[in-house]
């Protein structure tokens, strides 16, 4: 589906990415992990285009990604970034339903399907009650929940999310978890995760890449996640227990006081 072959990337004179080749598959549900500055969330922007001047090779379906015009580009992939709305001022409604602009006829009107997506996942992050607010007036947790809303709704192939869980409250991962799972269980769509929230990557999950130095370095399943890699990549001691209900791992501190 998605390949990268040995892809580099440099900025200002320092490497950021360094001769990554891997590839991820429909249904897919990948996470990406690594210390700060590892290159997790720029692998996640060249991928999406925002950095053009790499070397290597992106391809979608054995097709190269220079080769896809933008707006079919934009169909194909859509990256979730942190960072604000290019409209604050928009309602929630609004700013969910441009999320189909790019299946949209220039001059045209949105199509009734594009409301019936737009109103599916409205219903599935629970915003129903903020649809009519300027986005403005959101808290931070409802905000998140709409810029999530967004990409999911954009129906692309794949769906790049960047610490998709800042900022939200404990009930809105159980949201985000179903959504990622219900996109991907379609068996047409990948979902790429970088984050530093590794328990809510192993529960979600099915498969782990490590990355360090700009290079990945590593991969597991997350059954096969240990003390030892979490040390020797992350560079901090752990311990880790079994979730009780479906034996996934979950990733303890150590806090001496």
């Amino acid at each position: 589906m998605l390949k990268l072959n040995n892809l580099s990337l440099t900025i200002a004179d320092t490497q950021i990415l360094n001769k990554i080749t891997v590839e991820f598959y429909e249904g897919e549900v990948i996470g990406i992990i690594g210390k700060p500055s590892s290159g997790k969330s720029v692998l996640l922007q060249t991928i999406a285009q925002c950095y053009k001047n790499y070397i290597g090779e992106i391809s979608f379906n054995a097709k190269s990604i220079n080769a896809i015009k933008r707006g079919a580009l934009a169909k194909t992939i859509s990256f979730q970034s942190p960072g604000g709305f290019y409209n604050q001022y928009i309602t929630l409604f609004d700013y969910l339903l441009s999320s189909r602009i790019p299946y949209k006829t220039f001059l045209s009107p949105f199509q009734s399907f594009d409301y019936d997506i737009v109103n599916t996942y409205i219903e599935q992050f629970e915003l129903q009650q903020y649809k009519t607010k300027p986005l403005m007036l959101l808290s931070s947790d409802i905000q998140t929940r709409a810029i999530l809303a967004f990409h999911f709704i954009r129906q692309a192939q794949v769906v790049l999310l960047d610490n998709p869980t800042q900022n939200l409250s404990l009930s809105s991962y159980n949201r985000l978890h179903e959504a990622i799972i219900r996109y991907c269980s379609t068996g047409k769509n990948c979902c790429i995760i970088a984050s530093h929230d590794i328990n809510f990557l192993a529960q979600t999950v099915d498969k782990f890449y490590i990355m360090d130095n700009g290079s990945i370095v590593d991969f597991c399943v997350p059954s096969d996640l240990s003390e030892d890699l979490i040390k020797k990549f992350l560079g901090v001691d752990v311990f880790i227990t079994r979730n009780i209900y479906n034996g996934k791992p979950n990733v303890h501190l150590y806090f001496e006081y």
